[in-house]
């Protein structure tokens, strides 16, 4: 009862906390604030994990403090005092100061104003006194909250006993991580909506910030250019390109349907049109390239998917070692793939996996619907999530039954690794036989999908989120690692092509 009593007085605490803080923040960055109050709730219950990671990671270490205390047999409860001061004040000037850096500087809270200390303080003085004295205000409330009532109720109790403490160690590794799935949470778990505001409310301005500082020394490569700089490289780095003239290919107009099918880690090895007959798992991807217009050298932008989904929605190239969707506000003021359409079209994502994977929930919040794991109950899944047979179906009959003019796009699953597919033996190499097992299924999507009444007015853009060094193992640097399948068909295709 002790150990339960402990537990639900630290939620209390910490949710109610959390809670008034988000409440807080959508107060100070409300955009209409009677509409936004509606949608608090939501706010809350999407951010609700990211809360208990927080309470996990304040909690793990006053618990192993009391785990060694019955080990030597020696009191730390100063020691877990003088912790608590600590964290409670550092917690309650993050959440004070946290709506404010995103007023300002459309950012979550972090270490970023030290610049501004010394003799530069204009940054300092640009900020609205009548802020300072909000922020102040919540400081101070919280801490007298904490001094006349909370500072009791988290204190670890001496009197658990040394099993409870266990379970306890155990419950806040569970929090920690957010899950007991694969995917540890991050901070795409709380976004939810394609106003900028309301996920910024529902993200736990702490998590956020311990996020943002450990991860920072991976982001000191990362190098961005001016936009006049960027045009200027990309028209020199693409000047032949710009003689091809794909209208002559292609005819689209404003009810056209455009999909975009992104298949996991197709390189263009496995195709025997593209590399040969040395590997030949794609009979089905082959024969579509016959048919379209198809380009023999296309290239992924990295190995990874958050980084080719990145390209592919936001037109970002891969960076040497973070991506910019553990950096969300990045993305805020430039334009995705489904705000090009959303006016026109309905737009909808599909994946059989956890969304929440390294963090790419954030490329697709623009889209009018998103499909993820949770929307399939299927006996066909292994550990990432769906297989392709099941979410091609569904996206198929989802296309067929909708109406209006429609941008789709989906990303297969089932050829990732460890590459169990179900009920299909057809090659020896597990990651060729789980690419066939993919090429079956996009088959019979595509042949759906061509005999029906809509396949003259769409068009379907086939291509892969990156490349592999699989399955000959070849060096990292070798570029036939980077190339993959492109190819445009579909009733929209005015004329099949090769496009070298």
């Amino acid at each position: 009862m002790k150990l339960i009593r402990f537990i639900f007085n630290q939620f209390r605490v910490w949710l109610v906390l959390f809670a008034l803080a988000k409440l807080y923040f959508l107060l100070v960055n409300a955009e209409s604030l009677k509409t936004d109050i509606v949608q608090f709730p939501h706010m809350w219950w999407s951010g609700l994990r990211l809360d208990f990671s927080v309470i996990g990671y304040v909690l793990v270490i006053p618990v192993l403090l009391a785990l060694l205390s019955k080990l030597m047999k020696r009191n730390f409860v100063k020691i877990g005092n003088v912790y608590f001061w600590v964290v409670i004040v550092t917690i309650i000037i993050v959440l004070a100061v946290d709506p404010f850096f995103f007023f300002y500087w459309g950012q979550k809270s972090n270490t970023s104003f030290t610049q501004f200390l010394g003799k530069e303080t204009a940054g300092f003085a640009s900020i609205e006194w009548s802020h300072y004295l909000i922020a102040f205000t919540f400081i101070v409330l919280a801490m007298n909250r904490y001094w006349m009532k909370w500072k009791t109720l988290l204190i670890v109790p001496s009197q658990l006993s040394f099993t409870g403490l266990l379970l306890l160690a155990a419950l806040c590794s569970v929090m920690i991580r957010g899950s007991f799935d694969k995917v540890p949470i991050n901070i795409s778990s709380a976004y939810y909506s394609s106003n900028n505001v309301y996920n910024n409310t529902a993200v736990n301005a702490v998590w956020s910030a311990l996020s943002n500082e450990v991860e920072k020394s991976k982001n000191k490569s990362m190098h961005f250019f001016a936009d006049e700089k960027a045009e200027q490289l990309y028209a020199e780095m693409f000047a032949d390109s710009a003689k091809n003239d794909y209208q002559s290919l292609v005819s689209v107009n404003d009810s056209t349907n455009v999909l975009l099918i992104v298949l996991e880690s197709f390189s263009a090895k496995t195709s025997a049109m593209l590399y040969g007959d040395k590997y030949n798992a794609t009979p089905n991807l082959d024969s579509w390239m016959k048919q379209g217009v198809c380009f023999t050298n296309a290239y992924a932008s990295s190995f990874r998917s958050d980084k080719g989904l990145l390209a592919l929605t936001y037109g970002v190239p891969a960076t040497a070692h973070q991506t910019l969707t553990n950096y969300p506000e990045r993305l805020v003021n430039k334009t995705s793939t489904f705000q090009m359409f959303n006016a026109s079209h309905h737009t909808s994502f599909y994946y059989g996996g956890n969304l929440e994977f390294v963090n790419i929930k954030v490329l697709f919040k623009d889209a009018d619907l998103v499909i993820g794991e949770d929307d399939f109950d299927s006996a066909l899944e292994n550990a990432w999530g769906t297989h392709d047979e099941v979410v091609f179906k569904k996206f198929a009959n989802d296309f067929l039954k909708i109406k209006l003019p429609q941008f789709k796009m989906l990303f297969s699953l089932s050829s990732h690794e460890p590459f169990d597919v179900p009920n299909y033996n057809k090659k020896d190499n597990t990651y060729l036989n789980s690419i066939s097992y993919t090429d079956s299924c996009l088959g019979v999507l595509l042949n759906t999908l061509s005999k029906s009444e809509k396949w003259k007015n769409t068009l379907v853009i086939l291509t892969a989120d990156h490349g592999t060094v699989k399955p000959d193992n070849a060096p990292t640097f070798d570029t036939t690692n980077f190339r993959i399948p492109m190819v445009l068909i579909g009733g929209a295709v005015r004329k099949d092509s090769i496009v070298a």
